[in-house]
């Protein structure tokens, strides 16, 4: 008999942790993905149709289109940098025009600095220029999606209303802008990040991050009397009020540069006339497109899309104001009357497209309306689709 006759113990189950992804990640990437996915189809497949004459399509039955990798990667290529994004790749790869102000043509002191900084490192990281600025975009929108998750459930506590905010974020008409390298993506995720950390009172953080989004976009410096109306509601603790003052920190900073390298601090502002803007009463643009609105499309200008678009922020401003979201209403009530102020309705949808009350008053409109929520919805994917077709085929509706 063995020395050591006592049964052998079981060894212990070792039991793997998976890892959980934070919540609002969950609920947030299928709505990115899916999104995403169509925007993308688009890109690729609009100019493989177009290529082919429709007289083709009726005399070959057997006129057959296939999309490849490859395909996929020339047309993100062929969209990345038209418009606005070529203005920014100008300033990450060789900086601003220095020289005396003057408006005898565009330059590109209107377009604000962060993100043209964030795509430098990103390149300098990768050695590549385009693919470091769609992958910027892309994971900003995704943050911004995140924090908007968490934003919305902080503020109404229901993950119902969370989801629809992200979803309808995500099929937004000009959400197409969101995976190019255009500056909303990040300007939408530090906004949503500053109203976040208003929400926890956090306000040295949402200062901070207010700063970040001033330097990002004008816009940014709404965040100041968004934040302002909260603290007059609060208790008005004077350190809270200075705590908010770095919001202004990256206007500032970049009013500072201009003033260096053009000698007019203003020139971000001012040379908005080379592309026709002139400041003038914000319902002039509203009155002009009621008393024609047969004539639904100018050029950079969807009329019908972006009057919509206004209406609808007009009406998110009232509910947001009404349930006590005092910083949400005045955000989106400023970034509306902005442009607005230039006399044009042009580039509308895509300016709200940053607003994060936008999208939580739909998300309240049609809590107990679901048959609402699905027609806009898909009307909002019908949109976005036509928007996206346009701006591949290089249409001067969808571009701006």
């Amino acid at each position: 008999m063995p020395l050591d006759s006592s049964p052998a113990l079981p060894r212990p189950v070792i039991r793997r942790r998976r890892v959980a992804l934070p919540r609002s990640l969950r609920r947030a990437v299928l709505p990115f993905l899916v999104s995403r996915l169509l925007i993308l189809i688009i890109l690729a497949a609009v100019p493989a149709f177009s290529h082919i004459p429709a007289e083709r399509w009726k005399q070959d039955d057997r006129t057959t289109i296939k999309l490849s990798g490859q395909q996929l990667a020339d047309a993100v290529r062929r969209v990345a940098i038209v418009n606005d994004a070529g203005w920014y790749w100008a300033v990450a790869r060789d900086g601003y025009e220095k020289r005396p102000f003057d408006t005898s043509r565009q330059a590109s002191w209107a377009f604000f600095p962060l993100h043209p900084l964030l795509w430098r490192q990103a390149a300098a990281i990768t050695g590549e220029w385009i693919w470091s600025g769609v992958l910027v975009a892309n994971l900003s929108f995704l943050l911004a999606l995140v924090l908007l998750w968490r934003l919305v459930l902080n503020l109404t506590d229901n993950p119902r209303l969370a989801d629809s905010a992200v979803v309808f974020a995500c099929f937004w008409p000009a959400t197409y802008f969101m995976s190019l390298p255009h500056t909303e993506p990040l300007f939408f995720a530090l906004v949503c990040a500053s109203m976040l950390a208003g929400s926890y009172r956090s306000w040295g953080f949402a200062g901070t991050l207010g700063a970040f989004a001033s330097a990002a976009r004008f816009n940014g410096i709404f965040l100041a009397p968004a934040f302002a109306a909260v603290w007059l509601r609060g208790e008005r603790r004077l350190r809270d009020l200075i705590a908010l003052a770095p919001i202004a920190g990256g206007l500032i900073a970049y009013m500072a540069y201009l003033w260096l390298i053009t000698g007019n601090p203003l020139a971000f502002k001012d040379i908005q006339v080379a592309w026709g803007r002139q400041l003038t009463v914000p319902w002039s643009a509203l009155l002009q497109y009621l008393s024609h609105p047969h004539k639904i499309v100018r050029p950079w200008n969807p009329e019908i899309l972006n009057f919509s678009a206004a209406i609808l922020a007009i009406a998110s401003v009232v509910t947001c104001w009404r349930k006590g979201w005092r910083d949400m209403a005045i955000f989106t009530g400023l970034t509306l009357l902005a442009p607005l102020s230039t006399g044009t309705l042009t580039s509308m949808t895509r300016y709200l497209s940053v607003a994060p009350g936008m999208f939580l008053a739909l998300a309240v409109w049609t809590e107990g309306w679901p048959r609402l929520g699905q027609m806009l919805t898909a009307g909002f994917c019908i949109a976005l689709a036509i928007m996206c077709i346009l701006f591949v085929l290089g249409s001067n509706i969808a571009g701006a």
